[in-house]
């Protein structure tokens, strides 16, 4: 936005306006107390809704440079972050660059800039407030102006179809395009790309794969989306401890693989029964059923939280970011249909497994119920749907005489 040192100092000087804004940052106990977390928020939500801009941290509203101490500037920029992807609905993403400018006795301060790009989207604060800018102001959008941006700005929001600005189509795996476009499409290869949002041309011009597209297509989806994989541990016993741990593994690249990978380690983990008629542990096309709902389910943009499958002597547990939508209880899970990734579920109920062959999702609707009724006629205990926050566990037993005895 401001490309050059001169540009910034221009801006400075200038003061705010539609596309600068000043804020002093005040220091406390448990790190940053002032702005607070809504009055950031809305600042980051009225430049994304308007033109884009930048907000100069270190400033007060008078213009006086403050500045940032040096041993606090990682505190700062963890604290924009966390605003950006939790307090502003869709998450923004601010580019954060450190910059001198001159203070109040002539030296040079260090002050953080948080440049804001005009969205994609329409975007609140966590609190539910429309802003947009207006001169050097934030106010609030009015119904009839609201109306008009989402207009503008296209449908509403879906998560899985925002571009990922870091990568490129060229970050796409074309055999697995192939594999699942055929090789000759019949139209232009980003053409059909965009139709499919597996990519969207940003506003420069540049064809960035969407979130859906390189977790199905990208060679390894987590060197953009990093918390896009599954953390798999075995325990000897009964306790998540690592005294017990036997292994652990990430399974990374395209969810197909990981959801191939996930069973696999389950199968190649669990026990089998000791008696005459041995079986295994759990019944594997629940297992399959339960990861593939995992993936194709979880909130992908809580940052920082990835699905866990964690095995143990008596029972499977795994963990979903991402809590349950309003209208949807742990109770009505099993009758209720809610469908978070839209594009990522289109992807899976068309993509194979390379393990059975068949598609990774029928589009029925019945995978909860299938996984309880099925998971309790296997092992006799009716699987458990738990929720931490915004998390969700689910449990499966293992079947009775599989289970090792333990100490």
């Amino acid at each position: 936005m401001f490309n050059t040192s001169e540009q910034i100092l221009q801006q400075f000087l200038a003061g705010e306006d539609s596309r600068a804004e000043f804020k002093e940052i005040r220091f406390g106990g448990r790190g940053v107390i002032s702005p607070n977390a809504e009055e950031f928020a809305g600042e980051l939500v009225a430049f994304a809704n308007a033109e884009g801009g930048v907000v100069f941290l270190g400033v007060d509203d008078s213009g006086t440079v403050m500045g940032i101490p040096q041993e606090k500037i990682g505190e700062v920029e963890q604290w924009i972050l966390n605003i950006a992807t939790h307090n502003c609905d869709p998450p923004i993403r601010p580019d954060l660059r450190k910059v001198l400018l001159p203070g109040a006795g002539g030296e040079d301060q260090l002050v953080l800039l948080a440049e804001v790009p005009r969205g994609l989207y329409v975007h609140r604060t966590s609190g539910g407030r429309y802003y947009t800018r207006i001169g050097s102001t934030k106010r609030n959008l009015t119904s009839p102006e609201l109306a008009r941006l989402f207009q503008q700005r296209g449908r509403e929001y879906v998560f899985d179809e925002q571009p990922v600005l870091s990568a490129t189509v060229d970050d796409l795996n074309r055999n697995r395009l192939e594999a699942f476009f055929g090789r000759s499409p019949t139209i232009p290869w980003l053409d059909l790309l965009r139709n499919t949002r597996v990519t969207f041309q940003d506003e420069s011009g540049v064809d960035r794969p969407t979130i859906a597209g390189l977790l199905v297509f990208a060679t390894e989806p987590t060197m953009f989306l990093a918390s896009g994989s599954i953390e798999a541990a075995c325990y000897h016993g009964t306790r998540l401890s690592s005294d017990d741990l036997i292994h652990d593994e990430r399974l990374t690249g395209p969810v197909s693989d990981q959801i191939d990978a996930g069973i696999a380690f389950v199968t190649r983990f669990m026990q089998t029964g000791n008696s005459s008629e041995a079986h295994t542990q759990y019944d594997i096309d629940v297992v399959d059923e339960a990861i593939v709902n995992a993936v194709a389910h979880r909130d992908y943009a809580i940052a920082g939280s990835k699905i866990r499958l964690f095995l143990f002597a008596d029972r499977l547990e795994l963990y979903s970011p991402g809590g349950l939508p309003n209208t949807i209880t742990l109770e009505d899970m099993p009758y209720r249909t809610f469908t978070r990734n839209q594009l990522l579920v289109s992807f899976l109920s068309r993509l194979r497994s390379k393990r059975t062959g068949q598609v990774f999702l029928e589009s029925r609707g019945e995978g909860v119920r299938k996984i309880l009724e099925d998971g309790e006629a296997y092992s006799g205990r009716r699987p458990r749907y738990e929720l931490f926050g915004d998390e969700l566990r689910l449990t499966l037993w293992a079947k009775g005489d599989a289970v090792p005895e333990t100490d």
